[in-house]
């Protein structure tokens, strides 16, 4: 493995001037600058990982496999009685093929809903012919144990418990453990979305967590999205009480295959899976506590920096550390709306997550990843220059760079640069940021 990722260093010089001509040959010479709840800015340690070229069916790669595999478990209260298979994918790959694995036509489940992605939840099962339950809450509100655990004491025929532990929707925290118990205590199975929470959040499966815990690589373990993961009681994995619907989705041959062989099934993200590696190894040095108070501290910038422009949308104790919703101002009423924002803020080197949520009228701005604290001023000074400007209500398309520069005098060595980190735009704001803060 050494002799493998030495052999990087020499490959990657030789090869970094070609990378870097390229590059600039199709624009793609900035940094974008992601306050996204995912993907994010990947820090460099995890971005060079991708650069080694591993053959997938390898003893090198068997070990990255295994490796991460074990990092994942450590993570998680090193829970004996738990087993981690990786599945090619985002996140929702491995939340449908958790459900499809574990959930059959003949069980009822209930799927307990206060956003997108719970929804989404009851959709998959849906489409798998699986005659879900559900039991919805406002987008604002979390998931009440006690109602919960009463709707299961009136209907005994429920199988499995499905629910959302951070609502990415909202950044919302749903109360795991309690849920959990509750489910238990009903002979319940439960199936967790942990997308947004796992790396943020302390979840010890060696406490009796859920039976089923599913996250990915590209949000707060801060890896590049393509790989994700189905954290399984070893009692659901080695028990099959269905034949498999699908190849591609079939956890259990999946964990069979890396348990027997060390091997994926079929073609792995190679670099993705030895970036996510070493996002995982970064996780682990800083600890997930570390890495909560990281983000803390970015949504509480955030939400200082954006005072007076824009209001979270959650009350204080109810926001998690990975994202803020905040509600939309009142220039701004649906996505079009929204979308002049949006690009106004893009003009700047700026990326917030381009959907508004319709039923709430808010937008999410992610507190995760490589953010810097310069980000974080400069989209307080592209959003107060943005409503200053009256652009909120005519919801007009930003103007381009050139128009831009074209109107306003700009440095020669702001418009003629390249190489800026930002837009030549962002260049006129950052001079103006002592005057506007």
């Amino acid at each position: 493995m050494r002799k493998a990722y030495a052999r990087l260093r020499g490959d990657g010089a030789r090869t970094a001037g070609h990378r870097r001509t390229q590059c600039r040959r199709n624009g793609l010479t900035r940094q974008r600058s992601l306050l996204t709840p995912g993907p994010l800015s990947l820090s460099l340690a995890v971005k060079s990982q991708m650069q080694l070229d591993l053959a997938s069916r390898d003893d090198e790669f068997k070990e990255v496999t295994a490796c991460m595999r074990r990092l994942m478990l450590n993570l998680l209260g090193n829970a004996k009685d738990y087993s981690v298979v990786p599945i090619q994918g985002g996140g929702s790959f491995a939340m449908e093929a958790a459900l499809s694995s574990f959930v059959s036509r003949a069980d009822r489940p209930l799927v307990c809903v206060n956003g997108i992605y719970g929804e989404r939840v009851l959709q998959i099962l849906r489409l798998w012919g699986v005659e879900a339950l559900k039991l919805v809450k406002r987008a604002t509100d979390p998931l009440d144990p006690q109602e919960i655990g009463e709707y299961l004491s009136r209907n005994p025929g429920v199988t499995h418990l499905c629910f959302v532990h951070c609502e990415t929707t909202t950044g919302i925290v749903n109360p795991l453990q309690e849920i959990v118990e509750e489910a238990r205590r009903c002979g319940v199975k439960t199936i967790v979305d942990g997308m947004s929470s796992f790396g943020a959040l302390n979840i010890d499966l060696s406490q009796r967590g859920p039976d089923v815990l599913v996250t990915s690589s590209n949000k707060c373990i801060e890896g590049p999205p393509g790989v994700a993961f189905v954290i399984a009681s070893r009692e659901l994995l080695e028990n099959a009480a269905q034949e498999p619907r699908s190849f591609v989705l079939d956890v259990r041959d999946q964990w069979r295959s890396l348990e027997r062989t060390g091997e994926w099934r079929s073609t792995p993200p190679t670099h993705i899976v030895q970036a996510t590696t070493m996002a995982l190894k970064i996780l682990h040095e800083e600890s997930i506590d570390a890495r909560r108070f990281r983000y803390e501290k970015v949504r509480d910038d955030l939400i200082k920096e954006l005072e007076g422009t824009v209001s979270p949308l959650l009350s204080p104790e109810l926001q998690s550390p990975v994202c803020v919703a905040f509600s939309a101002p009142p220039g701004i009423v649906d996505q079009e709306g929204f979308d002049g924002l949006y690009r106004h803020l893009a003009a700047h080197n700026l990326y917030v997550y381009s959907k508004l949520h319709l039923a709430t009228r808010s937008f999410r701005v992610g507190c995760i990843g490589e953010i810097q604290s310069s980000w974080i001023e400069r989209l307080g000074c592209a959003f107060r220059s943005y409503f200053r400007s009256g652009q909120a209500r005519s919801a007009r398309p930003a103007p381009d760079q050139e128009a831009y520069a074209a109107r306003v005098k700009m440095p020669a060595q702001a418009v003629g640069d390249r190489q800026l980190p930002f837009s030549a735009e962002t260049a006129v704001l950052q001079r103006v940021i002592g005057a506007t803060r």
